[in-house]
């Protein structure tokens, strides 16, 4: 066994002098030909046991430190691996302080990205994100975060590597993933029930509590809201999207005639008693905020 080149590790131990390095150079050699590889341990136990010893003067108080020298080739390379790698959710959490490894490249999901590519790679997922709702979700909202994801994977599958991309699409994905977890946790912590329309119940089955300070007349009541709650819908709505080509010349066409067709029987049942005239103005406004999102990955 040869020395192993701990300068990638100046990040995690204190330190080391060259001389000191290379005496733990000649060391590990010298030990390579002495320990028994066949038995209990082998070759990294006796190592790490040697290194332990803080009887030798040369390594003192740092040999337990400088242990995790004696692990193998594929063990070092899983943890230098680990080492300042952030999680996807850095990509639209800008309050995640993010590091530099040692190399001098941030690691993103376990794939490397210079400074210039995480900088795009940020304001890509961001800038897109930022156009959706947080908060309760709407069928509209539901469409927006599926044509945000379709921007994102377009957009990041033409101008990263395809391993950046796909944690580009990660990170997409998690944060509409977010969107939906927090909508479940709002729910489960207000006032709110059953709609009493027959009608509207099976799309928009949530009402929630108006406290009696924001009414008229002061008195608390339930009011109706455009809360999606029918799961498959939703499902359908968001597969329906997932096959519109959005770089096509003809997307919006597209997007608009099947936005329509789904979501125009669900605001019928919302609002009954409402003209035709003012549903499609409801449609309107929902195709102007999903083409708007279309646009940004031109």
């Amino acid at each position: 066994m040869t020395g192993i080149n701990i300068s990638s590790l100046d990040r995690q131990v204190k330190d080391i002098g060259q001389e000191i390095y290379a005496a733990k150079q000649q060391r590990d050699e010298m030990l390579a030909k002495s320990a028994p590889e066949s038995k209990a341990g082998g070759l990294q136990k006796a190592i790490h046991e040697k290194l332990s010893d803080k009887s030798n003067v040369a390594f003192g108080d740092m040999a337990a430190t400088l242990s995790i020298s004696a692990l193998g080739a594929e063990e070092l390379e899983k943890v230098r691996d680990s080492w300042n790698n952030h999680p996807v959710s850095s990509l639209y959490n800008t309050e995640i302080p993010v590091s530099k490894n040692a190399e001098g490249a941030y690691k993103i999901g376990g794939v490397s990205f210079t400074e210039e590519e995480f900088t795009a790679a940020r304001e890509l997922v961001t800038d897109t994100s930022s156009q959706l709702k947080t908060g309760y979700l709407s069928y509209r909202d539901y469409a927006k975060m599926e044509v945000a994801q379709k921007v994102v994977d377009e957009r990041a599958a033409k101008g990263f590597r395809a391993e950046q991309a796909q944690v580009i699409s990660r990170a997409m994905k998690d944060y509409n993933n977010g969107l939906v977890e927090r909508q479940s946790e709002m729910l489960s912590g207000r006032s709110i029930r059953t709609n009493e329309d027959p009608a509207s119940d099976r799309f928009f089955g949530v009402e929630v509590l108006v406290p009696g300070s924001a009414t008229d007349d002061g008195s608390p009541r339930y009011a109706s809201t455009d809360i999606a709650t029918d799961k498959e819908l939703i499902k359908t709505l968001r597969d329906s999207i997932k096959s519109v080509d959005i770089t096509g010349r003809d997307a919006a066409s597209e997007l608009k005639a099947l936005y329509q067709n789904i979501m125009k029987p669900v605001y019928g049942a919302q609002y009954p008693f409402q003209r035709e005239s003012d549903v499609n103005d409801a449609l309107d406004r929902d195709l102007k905020e999903l083409i708007a999102l279309i646009d940004l990955e031109k």
